[in-house]
């Protein structure tokens, strides 16, 4: 401001305008968003190094406290502040830009890593509802974080990415073939008709996130994810194959290890 003052050059401070969802008496307004960070901030280099765009920056916040944070939310609901700590809050908003529910994030040890508090039960948990396109295919993961990764896609924040409707969506389970519980889940998937992605054996990071940190582009991942999505007959074949291909691996392991 001190160098504006020396020229006639004011810039027009109006232009500055505040996304929708922090318009009204928002909570989000009482912290900090990832993009108003200075760059060294722990927090801001902890989001970088994740490589999370830059462009959806103004979506997370920082909660120094996130505790007593979430009680100026819903009154008493830590009812002990003694173990606060902070976390990188994720904001679920629904089409309208208003914020239903919420994820906090671990930075450290604490557990669990995420919390997710539900501000308006009646709304289906989908992150990304603000930026979806229905008309378009819609591609289902698990993590919030994952999902910024990749075009039109929305997270579940649970292993069931199953959504309401009749909708033209692709699942991505996070690829973690010897997990019982994601396998169970993509058997029901492919049980439901949804498309479904069966990570090839070549993929071994667990998730979006970790295959953009391993090196591979947004691109290879859209390709990746195009010649490995199946449904109907063929995801029923494919995963059949898929878990002989994985229950073989295990056994060579377990041959290795005795």
């Amino acid at each position: 401001m001190e160098k504006y003052k020396k020229t006639d050059d004011v810039p027009d401070i109006g232009i500055f305008k505040q996304p929708n969802f922090m318009k009204g008496s928002s909570p989000l307004k009482s912290i900090k968003k990832i993009s108003s960070l200075r760059h060294d901030h722990p927090v801001k280099r902890f989001v970088e190094k994740r490589l999370i765009p830059t462009n959806v920056h103004f979506e997370l916040f920082f909660a120094p406290k996130f505790y007593k944070w979430v009680n100026t939310i819903i009154p008493n609901k830590f009812s002990s502040l003694e173990k606060d700590h902070p976390r990188l809050v994720i904001p679920f908003f629904d089409e309208d830009n208003k914020m239903f529910a919420l994820q906090g994030r671990a930075f450290g040890e604490e557990e669990p890593k995420y919390i997710t508090i539900i501000l308006n039960p009646e709304k289906e948990k989908i992150y990304g509802l603000n930026r979806v396109d229905w008309n378009e295919t819609v591609y289902v993961v698990e993590g919030p974080l994952d999902s910024l990764f990749l075009d039109n896609c929305v997270a579940t924040a649970q292993s069931d990415l199953r959504i309401k409707g009749d909708k033209n969506v692709v699942l991505i389970p996070d690829n973690e073939p010897r997990n019982k519980e994601i396998v169970k889940q993509i058997g029901k998937f492919i049980d439901s008709d949804y498309s479904v992605v069966l990570w090839p054996e070549d993929v071994k990071e667990k998730d979006i996130n970790e295959m953009i940190l391993s090196g591979r582009t947004k691109q290879d991942i859209q390709e990746l994810i195009s010649k490995n999505t199946f449904s109907g007959i063929s995801a029923k074949t494919q995963f059949v194959y898929w878990k002989k291909v994985n229950i073989n691996e295990k056994r060579n392991i377990s041959r290795c290890t005795n």
